[in-house]
């Protein structure tokens, strides 16, 4: 027999008082009639607009959901480490709080839990998904990432199914959005087999996303020469 899989749902929130309820809709729902024990853990970034006010007043209709709220705004990476801190199961899987993705695409993703040690969710025909300025640096991003770590992946900032072993044991210095890539990269040297999977992105209909922000783009240079050193580029091999 099969044993029992398990997922941790971490929802990282930075004032989305507009968007919370959708994403948790979807997450909760895309998990629905799938053979997995989950736990939601959402993380309160700080918010100032009331979104955490908004999760514990309907804990009721979400079932497995877990609030926890940071100090201060920490920042993409501090809230997804202590959100693997926090997780309880075999596997994690990082869902932001931007209702970006529906609960059929979710279902699919998630569905493949198990199926390899990473499974990392690309976006299906950016072009079109998403303003051609940003799809623009997305794909460099990735070309970049791809020349570095020597692979050839279609994706390194989308959804990414991990082992919580794994990611528990990694070191992750990023902070800003870029530490998806390094998360990525870094689980990818001590894992064995991974599969990618095209989602369907919604984009986000209420509220400005937070990805093209000064302090972002300085992550992404730093991270990108944080996966150049010879010591981050030969470890675990």
């Amino acid at each position: 027999m099969t044993a029992p899989r398990s997922l941790s749902v971490i929802v990282p929130a930075y004032c989305e008082a507009d968007n919370i309820l959708g994403t948790l809709e979807n997450v909760v729902g895309a998990l629905a009639g799938l053979p997995l024990t989950y736990e939601v853990l959402v993380i309160d970034d700080g918010s100032t607009d009331g979104t955490g006010a908004l999760v514990t007043a309907n804990a009721g209709r979400f079932p497995g959901v877990r609030l926890l709220t940071n100090d201060r705004n920490r920042g993409f990476g501090w809230t997804y480490r202590r959100g693997v801190e926090a997780a309880s199961h075999d596997y994690i899987v990082m869902v932001h709080g931007d209702n970006a993705w529906g609960a059929g695409t979710l279902h699919d993703l998630f569905g493949h839990v198990g199926d390899a040690d990473i499974i990392i969710g690309y976006t299906r025909d950016m072009w079109a998904s998403r303003p051609w300025a940003r799809t623009l640096i997305s794909k460099t991003f990735t070309a970049l990432v791809n020349l570095i770590a020597g692979r050839r992946l279609r994706y390194y900032n989308g959804l990414q199914i991990h082992r919580a072993d794994v990611l528990k044991a990694l070191t992750i210095q990023s902070s800003g959005y870029a530490f998806q890539a390094e998360v990525l990269v870094k689980a990818l040297r001590r894992t064995h087999t991974f599969v990618e999977v095209g989602m369907d992105l919604m984009e986000r209909e209420r509220g400005e996303s937070k990805a093209f922000r000064v302090k972002n783009a300085v992550d992404v240079v730093r991270t990108l020469a944080l996966l150049c050193r010879p010591e981050e580029r030969m470890a675990a091999e």
